[in-house]
């Protein structure tokens, strides 16, 4: 399952012993490429919180979390950040990723 971040309800979703964050947008081919090996990892890894950002929508979002290239991926542990990423992904480059946050 993918949850959608708004400015209203980050703190909240961040608020998971994992969480990975996909900060996106509409126009980033890169993103396109990423979509669905992301939502294919949010099923096979239910112990880690996937949510998506979309700051085409919210740009806010981005300028708050500090987002300079799409797609940033954003990893963290217990709320705090413990890891940063970007560009679009295959399966097992995003496995390796995830590993970096759970363990």
């Amino acid at each position: 399952m993918v949850f959608e971040a708004t400015s209203q309800n980050i703190d909240e979703l961040l608020k998971a012993d994992y969480a990975v964050v996909d900060f996106y947008g509409d126009h980033c081919g890169a993103c396109l490429t990423l979509a669905p090996v992301y939502n294919e990892a949010s099923n096979d890894l239910a112990m880690i919180r996937f949510i998506k950002a979309n700051v085409d929508k919210d740009k806010a979002l981005g300028e708050r979390f500090h987002i300079k290239a799409l797609p940033t991926l954003l990893c963290y542990r217990n709320g705090e950040l413990v890891h940063e990423d970007g560009g679009a992904k295959d399966r097992p480059m995003l496995n390796e990723m995830l590993a970096k946050l759970l363990y």
